[in-house]
């Protein structure tokens, strides 16, 4: 697991911050801060802002937990959602959920691959139908990634989500089914476009110098 980052974090009054999201969001850039929101656990949604040091200090520790201190009250909460300007470079918006260490959740892990598929020396190439896997544990023993040993493969096999080792506890939420990867071969197409163009550019001039054939024929007679 991830380390779980502490961070100070401000309550915002909805009253005082009413308007589009963006507006809200451009006003506490301004002033170094992240616009967010608490929820879950059947209390009322609370608006916060966190300071944009914090913001990326959470991305950097934080797998999925965090813990907020607001005021002498400490919430340890799930990153449900993150939201990016369009460059992707500036965090516009977090959005928080309430858990406790012990309770069942589902989330979103990532797939790393790891080892030497023979197949790859075989010609084939791997092809990564899955980067990401939902799964259901404990919000306290979120793994911080789904490890997947591709060592095994030989060309064309390929490893389904029912055939992934799991942590103790962690359980896979998608179909079991589903294909993550495969050793696939490297195809080459037979005809190249300019071989098939000439192909096609060849035949209406053998029909015509078969009609003029016909005609020269009809001439002699």
């Amino acid at each position: 697991m991830a380390e779980i980052a502490t961070i100070s974090v401000l309550p915002r009054d909805p009253q005082k911050n009413q308007g589009t999201g963006s507006r809200v969001a451009r006003k506490l850039r301004a002033q170094g801060r992240v616009p967010a929101i608490v929820y879950g656990h059947k209390q009322d949604p609370l608006p916060i802002s966190l300071s944009r040091d914090d913001a990326w200090l959470l991305l950097k520790k934080a797998g999925h937990l965090a813990n907020l201190q607001i005021g002498d009250v400490n919430e340890t909460v799930l990153i449900r959602d993150l939201q990016w300007d369009h460059l992707g470079k500036e965090i516009l918006h977090f959005d928080f959920s309430r858990v406790s260490a012990d309770e069942r959740i589902d989330t979103v892990v990532k797939l790393a691959t790891f080892g030497h598929a023979p197949g790859l020396a075989a010609g084939g190439i791997l092809e990564l139908l899955m980067h990401e896997l939902r799964i259901n544990c404990r919000a306290g023993a979120i793994p911080d990634e789904v490890r997947v040993d591709i060592s095994h493969l030989a060309l064309n096999q390929g490893i389904h989500v029912r055939e992934l080792v799991l942590p103790d506890g962690v359980t896979a939420r998608d179909d079991a089914d589903k294909l993550v990867l495969h050793v696939t071969s490297r195809t080459t197409s037979a005809v190249t476009p300019s071989a098939e163009g000439a192909a096609t550019s060849a035949e209406p001039e053998l029909i015509g110098k078969k009609e003029k054939e016909e005609k020269d024929k009809e001439k002699e007679k």
